[in-house]
C-alpha cells in the first residue's frame, strides 16, 4: 500500500470517528432534551406574618408535597380583631415558585364571621427556610384586593 493511501485511510477513519461522536452526542441531547430543575420542597410547617386590606396578621401553613403538587392546612389570625380563619392550601411548585390557592369555607372563621368565606390565589418564592409572596382574592364579608406574606420554616 502506498504511503498516500495510508494517509488517506487514516484521515477518512478519523473523520468518520469524529462524525460518529458528533452524531452520538447530538442524538443523546435530542433524546433527553433539557431537563427542568426539580421542584423546591415546600413541605413542612411554615409560620409568619401577612397583611392585606383587612389588616396585619399571622399565618401558619402545614404542607405536604408529592412531586410538584402541594396541599395542606392553613390558619390565619387577624391582629386587630383576634379572629382566626382555618382552611386549606393547594398548589404547584415549579422550580422555586409556588402557585397556590387558599380557601376558608363557611364555618372556617371564628364568630361573628363564621358565615364568611375566602378564596385567594397567589405566588410565592420557596427557599429552604422561607416562603414569601403575594396574593389576590375575595372574601364574602370583606374586600381583599392584594396582600403579601412571609412565612419561615419551623
Amino acid at each position: 500500500m502506498a504511503p498516500h493511501d495510508r494517509s488517506f485511510r487514516a484521515l477518512a477513519f478519523t473523520a468518520a470517528l469524529g462524525l460518529a461522536v458528533v452524531v452520538t452526542a447530538c442524538s443523546k441531547n435530542e433524546a433527553t432534551g433539557p431537563s427542568d430543575p426539580p421542584p423546591a420542597s415546600a413541605a413542612g410547617n411554615w409560620s409568619g406574618s401577612a397583611s392585606d386590606q383587612s389588616g396585619a396578621g399571622t399565618m401558619t401553613w402545614v404542607l405536604t408535597q408529592n412531586g410538584s403538587a402541594v396541599s395542606g392546612s392553613m390558619t390565619m389570625t387577624d391582629q386587630g380583631s383576634g379572629v382566626t380563619g382555618r382552611g386549606s392550601v393547594s398548589g404547584t411548585v415549579t422550580g422555586s415558585t409556588l402557585q397556590f390557592t387558599l380557601t376558608v369555607p363557611a364555618g372556617g372563621f371564628d364568630a361573628p364571621f363564621s358565615a364568611c368565606t375566602t378564596n385567594v390565589n397567589g405566588s410565592a418564592s420557596v427557599s429552604a427556610t422561607a416562603l414569601s409572596g403575594t396574593y389576590t382574592g375575595s372574601s364574602s364579608c370583606q374586600a381583599i384586593a392584594t396582600g403579601q406574606f412571609t412565612l419561615n420554616k419551623q
